[in-house]
């Protein structure tokens, strides 16, 4: 994901969002992260599941082998799973859909606080948060946004916002989408004269 965020996508990312604050009362912040989670019991469930099955090919295969074979595979097949489980495909095929959806929930809800999203004077702070290994997009709205908007818009939105993935360039649809939220955010909350910029267009939060 690193190498795809390229200044000139990053400058385009910025200049989206600061279309969006000039022609609405939001204040939007995009974050994306590798990752939202580590799962370190999964390259361990793979690392155990290749060694018993090196352990039981070695024992039970027609073929005779050698001693140092049968010493050898298993912690060759243990370290292979090891090594194969920080595939993202297949940690993602791994966990569970709700384990994945709580992840990404927990750390979308965790920048938005520590980010101080809600801080905003009028509580129209938005968040997008998106989790590449998840292929999960969050969107978080504070209280004065999410009853600007009626419920079926907001519904609208993360449904388009996770569509993203379905597509051959992701970081291209996340511009995309954005610029075709603009509208919807001008109609229900329209711009209003010598507003401010309250939260960072780059927000960069330690957790």
């Amino acid at each position: 994901m690193k190498k795809a965020l390229t200044t000139e996508w990053q400058t385009r990312l910025w200049e989206t969002i600061k279309h969006i604050e000039k022609n609405s009362q939001i204040e939007m912040v995009v974050v994306l992260r590798p990752r939202s989670a580590d799962y370190p019991d999964i390259p361990w469930i793979w690392s155990v599941f290749g060694a018993w099955l090196g352990f039981t090919y070695v024992m039970f295969a027609p073929e005779f082998f050698n001693d140092d074979i049968v010493y050898a595979t298993p912690i060759a097949a243990f370290l292979s799973g090891f090594a194969l489980a920080h595939f993202p495909l297949l940690t993602r095929l791994s966990i569970k859909k709700a384990r994945l959806e709580k992840s990404v929930e927990t750390m979308a809800r965790a920048i938005f606080q520590k980010g101080g999203i809600q801080h905003t004077q009028a509580k129209i702070g938005v968040l997008v948060y998106v989790s590449w290994l998840e292929k999960r997009v969050v969107l978080l709205a504070d209280k004065g946004a999410e009853m600007a908007l009626p419920p079926a818009e907001w519904q609208a939105l993360r449904a388009d916002f996770q569509g993203i993935f379905h597509e051959r360039k992701p970081l291209d649809a996340l511009i995309t989408q954005l610029e075709k939220s603009q509208p919807v955010f001008s109609r229900y909350l329209p711009p209003i004269a010598n507003d401010i910029n309250e939260l960072p267009d780059d927000l960069d939060v330690d957790l």
